[in-house]
């Protein structure tokens, strides 16, 4: 019985290598997508600025101080719960309680709190920790008698 076991064991470790292998291959193109999320951002913030010029930026009613966005940011989270958000549902969140709130803002913001550990990204959402679905996790084994 136990040479069963270990040949099923056996017969699943290229498997089990080849998962774990794309797994860090997903983990690292949603990491760069994510990247590139920003530097667009960070594009669109460059391109205001130089179309503004010397004109002095507008302070628009309702724009939340720095210190507040996170905890504006994680205020939606909970609200939304399993649902999750984006940049540009927390910007239409937030412009639904009257906050003005920038998309690069909500994204950078985002992703600092998904570095921190407070949400987590599936790729597609961040959602606060208890709002996700934990990971399946594949059983190795065989019957025992």
């Amino acid at each position: 019985m136990a040479r069963i076991k270990a040949s099923t064991r056996a017969s699943l470790e290229p498997l089990l290598r080849e998962r774990t292998r794309l797994e860090d291959q997903l983990t690292k193109l949603w990491d760069q997508a994510e990247a590139l999320r920003n530097k667009i951002s960070g594009l669109e913030v460059a391109i205001n600025l130089i179309q503004r010029g010397d004109q002095p930026a507008e302070e628009p009613q309702g724009v939340v101080s720095a210190t507040n966005i996170k905890d504006l940011l994680m205020t939606i989270a909970k609200d939304v719960g399993a649902t999750g958000l984006n940049a540009n549902s927390a910007v239409e969140l937030a412009s639904k309680r009257g906050i003005k709130l920038k998309r690069g803002t909500a994204a950078s913001n985002l992703s600092r709190l998904k570095a921190l550990g407070i949400l987590m990204h599936d790729g597609k959402s961040y959602r606060l920790p208890e709002f996700t679905r934990p990971q399946l996790q594949l059983a190795v084994g065989g019957k025992s008698s």
